[in-house]
């Protein structure tokens, strides 16, 4: 019975670290989102100031641009991260000579995959929406010197 004591203490300490992986993922998720929705407001501030500050403008969504291509990468960095803690409680589970299966322990076996878009994709999908609103708010910043009257 130790042994089977030790595995489940493993097992467990992997299911733990898994799950503050994905706690974590969707935290600095909601971070950047908050982060970002905060600085398009100032951006378009910025924008449609009376003394319009066009450049400040450009440099800020082009910033933006860049603050949302860490958040992809942070989002791809993580989600590895996650498939790899996943799949370690997978080959425990399945694993002949370990037997958690038969002890019950098959969290991860009894899932169901699939669904449209994956379920990781969905920060991922945040983010370009994200990114389509800095770079629409980089080109607007671009045509407005040619819109605006010269006085």
């Amino acid at each position: 019975m130790e042994r089977d004591d030790k595995l489940f203490k493993v097992y467990e300490q992997i299911f733990q670290t898994w799950r503050w992986q994905v706690d974590s993922y969707w935290q600095r998720s909601n971070y950047f989102a908050a982060f970002e929705t905060a600085a398009i407001a100032g951006c378009w501030l910025v924008l449609t100031a009376k003394d319009r500050h066009i450049w400040a403008g450009s440099i800020l969504s082009g910033l933006g641009v860049i603050l949302t291509i860490a958040w992809f990468y942070n989002n791809h960095k993580t989600h590895k991260y996650i498939s790899h803690w996943w799949e370690s409680l997978r080959k425990l589970e399945t694993n002949e000579k370990i037997g958690l299966e038969s002890l019950g322990v098959n969290f991860v076996t009894q899932q169901e995959g699939g669904g449209f878009p994956p379920y990781h994709c969905l920060p991922q999908i945040v983010a370009a929406i994200f990114m389509g609103a800095w770079l629409i708010l980089f080109v607007w910043s671009l045509l407005l010197p040619c819109a605006c009257p010269r006085h």
